[in-house]
């Protein structure tokens, strides 16, 4: 605190000692000279009321009593006055131009004051008047000490509750040095550091999900590759035994399948793992909608496959264009469609239509569909369900959680429901028309 204090409480004497003395200076300079005209007349406004009474004096007098009257007045008037003959004048050719022309002669600002009596070769002056100043040194030190002191204490009040947020944010940030990721900054959203309080809160939170998701996947994979491991040892093991050709024909056919499985499950989890560290460079661009979904059943549904799909394109004209990233949108929606295609007894469906400016794809299955109670938790990396959707119908619980992440970088969201079919209903939402008919124009 005492650092932090100490170099605010500097920093603003400092500015204030160069306001007062290099800015003033400068000001009162470029004022006076701004304001130059209106000075003297100022001056000479002032003056003249005097200058009149002291001429109306002398020139009743012989001017021979002239220095005798003016040295008895001086002491009434609390400056000097006095007279000089134009020889004894030591003033610029045009003060003494306007002298001759009756009028007041201001010198330094009005420190002296010049002005002719009558039609004589007299000049009557005035000043110099700083000689009244008192002297103001101790004043303006004392000032000075008063300014600084209240600086100081303003400057302490303001630092308390700034320091004990930062010293907030400082035991945050030491703590979850030492490993406690839960640890956040609670602060008003009115202060001046809510943002980095904010900013290191996003931080932790990020962090703290990136270490639970690493540990998730660590443990994943350990329990994911346990079982195709084991095969391969057993079958290893199986040919090495096996003396009949034809046996371990069949054993290295198992064990490629085993091996296919590994490089399909390795693939799975370094996607999800890229996903879910950071967000790819995305290409959105606006895309007929009809082909790409042909294109991809064509491609997810080969011509063996014992389910049989019907596409359902529920959009005129207008809406047969959409805003989407076609390679991350075509792996999302085949994922679904595998998903489907291991759950469905023979029928699938997909149907598009508009909500909006949402574009809204259902995939329907004649499956045995997704308990209510199930269908948020399938999104979760890992998550298999009982029944027929278990581990013997394929897949590594990844495929939702990756569509999760695909449809969230489209601003969108997916939901689970019942299907017209029976089985289950995947819908995939986002706001896929949104500004389209605005950039037509």
């Amino acid at each position: 605190m005492k650092r932090v204090f100490l170099s605010f409480y500097i920093f603003l004497i400092f500015s204030l000692l160069f306001v007062q003395f290099v800015l003033g200076p400068v000001i009162d300079k470029v004022a006076k000279v701004y304001l130059h005209d209106s000075t003297i007349e100022y001056n000479r406004q002032l003056a003249k009321g005097a200058f009149h009474t002291l001429e109306l004096e002398l020139l009743r007098l012989p001017m021979n009593e002239w220095k005798n009257r003016i040295k008895e007045l001086e002491p009434q008037f609390g400056y000097k006055i006095g007279l000089l003959d134009y020889s004894e004048l030591e003033l610029a050719q045009d003060l003494l131009d306007q002298l001759r022309q009756g009028k007041i002669a201001v010198v330094d600002d009005g420190e002296l004051l010049f002005h002719q009596v009558g039609e004589s070769e007299i000049v009557l002056r005035k000043g110099p008047f700083s000689v009244l100043q008192p002297d103001l040194g101790f004043l303006h030190f004392t000032i000075w000490i008063a300014i600084t002191a209240i600086v100081g204490l303003l400057t302490l009040i303001w630092i308390i509750p700034y320091w004990r947020k930062l010293r907030k944010i400082s035991t945050a940030a030491t703590s979850f040095g030492n490993g406690d990721f839960s640890v956040r900054v609670n602060i008003s959203k009115r202060s001046a550091l809510a943002l980095i309080a904010s900013a290191f809160n996003t931080m932790a939170e990020r962090i703290q999900q990136l270490i639970v998701s690493h540990k998730e996947l660590t443990n994943a994979v350990s329990h994911e590759l346990r079982t195709p491991l084991s095969r391969l040892r057993f079958g290893l093991e199986l040919m090495e035994n096996s003396v009949d050709l034809e046996n371990r024909a069949h054993y290295a056919k198992e064990l490629q399948i085993d091996v296919a499985e590994l490089e399909a499950l390795v693939s799975e989890l370094l996607t999800f793992a890229r996903f879910d560290r950071e967000r790819p460079e995305l290409q959105f661009g606006i895309h007929r909608l009809e082909p790409f979904l042909h294109q991809l059943l064509d491609e997810s549904i080969g011509d063996d496959s014992p389910t049989g799909y019907q596409l359902h394109y529920h959009l005129d004209e207008q809406s047969s264009h959409a805003r989407f990233e076609p390679k991350y949108l075509a792996r999302a929606l085949g994922n679904l469609i595998q998903n489907a295609l291991r759950h469905a007894d023979r029928r699938l469906q997909l149907i598009v239509e508009r909500d909006g400016d949402n574009c809204v794809i259902h995939l329907d299955d004649d499956g045995p569909g997704i308990r209510e109670a199930d269908r948020q938790r399938v999104f979760e990396p890992f998550t298999r369900l009982d029944a027929s959707r278990d581990r013997k119908s394929g897949g590594y619980g990844l495929g939702l959680a990756i569509v999760m992440r695909i449809i969230k970088w489209h601003s969108g969201q997916v939901t689970i429901g019942d299907s017209p079919l029976g089985g289950a209903r995947l819908t995939l939402s986002w706001p896929g028309f949104a500004g389209l008919e605005t950039e037509r124009r």
